[in-house]
């Protein structure tokens, strides 16, 4: 063989791998899979809220994909990794989210998984630049301050409540808001607070809102399921959480924190995706996917029948406070230790 006939059957080589690599990276993918992990049932807000986001961005999808996902629930933290681990070994799903409080065994799939994108949302994860291993936040510390607003504002007591979960820094933040804006607008009102040490025990939560309204409580911050039974059962008042909980206690609930994952969800699938699209590796940010109220990442959800109740006052008020909040005027401090009763 010549030096020519060499040359050509090189040049024709390398011409296939170009072809072939060029092929790869200008493959566009149709459709993504998730799969999310959950400590609690669906039923409990936190979870719904990322039912609710998902339905909402599979309506209008990314770059016209496919979205399909499936939900684990009631996966506690001691066989959290051996259940993702199945999930990851069937290679059914192209997004492993662990919504909660799943650190270590999120880690431990994204090492065991490059290929895979892993995504954590809630506290305490610290993914590493340029991996695998993507770290999602919303936050609620702002929509939960306006209902404090109206807490301290509509209080006849002067004690208001709190119902919690753990103290972790992402039930921390909404908690401390909402006592915020109690103090904002009235800062000689009492809070009172308790944590369930549960993130889904809705008897425990009503028994700490039954003692709460019953040593003179009128408004209860529910940020776990439970306390609207205890609300109705004495006629007074509380607020939702992270959805829009009012059809649960038409009378009692005034309002809710509304948690939107839309834009986490959207961010995390267009990595996804640009990195598959370019034949390349995925590569995380090293630091928080995270969006606030101006941000579309939350916000208070309808009055319902409370609009024909609530003064025009408190409801221009919060108004005008939300509006403040999303120009940047005020900023409403993002406080994850724990909140004490006064």
């Amino acid at each position: 063989m010549n030096k020519k006939t060499s040359l050509l059957i090189f040049i024709v080589i390398v011409g296939i791998f170009l072809s072939l690599v060029s092929g790869v990276a200008a493959e566009e993918p149709k459709e993504v899979k998730i799969v999310f992990f959950n400590q609690s049932p669906l039923e409990e807000p936190w979870n719904t809220s990322m039912v609710q986001s998902i339905e909402r961005v599979m309506a209008d999808p990314p770059h016209g994909l496919k979205i399909s996902y499936k939900y684990a629930e009631n996966v506690l933290t001691p066989d959290a990794e051996r259940v993702m681990r199945e999930y990851a070994t069937i290679g059914a799903f192209d997004i492993i989210w662990a919504n909660g409080v799943y650190t270590d065994a999120a880690a431990a799939i994204s090492s065991s998984f490059p290929e895979t994108m892993v995504v954590g949302t809630g506290s305490g994860f610290a993914p590493a630049e340029g991996t695998n291993f993507f770290w999602g936040q919303t936050y609620t510390h702002e929509p939960a301050y306006l209902l404090g607003v109206i807490a301290g504002l509509m209080t006849k007591s002067n004690i208001v409540g709190v119902v919690a979960g753990y103290p972790y820094p992402n039930v921390n933040g909404p908690v401390n808001g909402y006592i915020a804006g109690v103090k904002s607008v009235n800062p000689d009102a009492q809070v009172k607070v308790t944590y369930i040490e549960s993130w889904y025990d809705p008897a425990k939560a009503k028994e700490s809102a039954i003692a709460q309204y019953a040593t003179g409580a009128d408004y209860i911050f529910a940020e776990r399921l439970g306390v609207f039974e205890a609300a109705n059962e004495s006629g007074k008042f509380a607020f939702g959480n992270y959805v829009d909980q009012n059809s649960l206690a038409p009378k009692a609930v005034v309002s809710s924190t509304v948690m939107m994952w839309d834009e986490v969800i959207r961010e995390v699938i267009n990595q996804w995706y640009d990195a598959k699209v370019a034949g390349k590796p995925l590569s995380a940010p090293g630091s928080e996917i995270s969006f606030m109220m101006k941000d579309g990442g939350g916000d208070i959800a309808p009055y319902h029948d409370f609009a024909e109740t609530l003064p025009k006052d408190v409801v221009d008020k919060v108004a005008e406070i939300r509006q403040q909040i999303l120009d940047g005027e005020i900023e409403v401090p993002l406080i994850p230790e724990m909140a004490t009763t006064d």
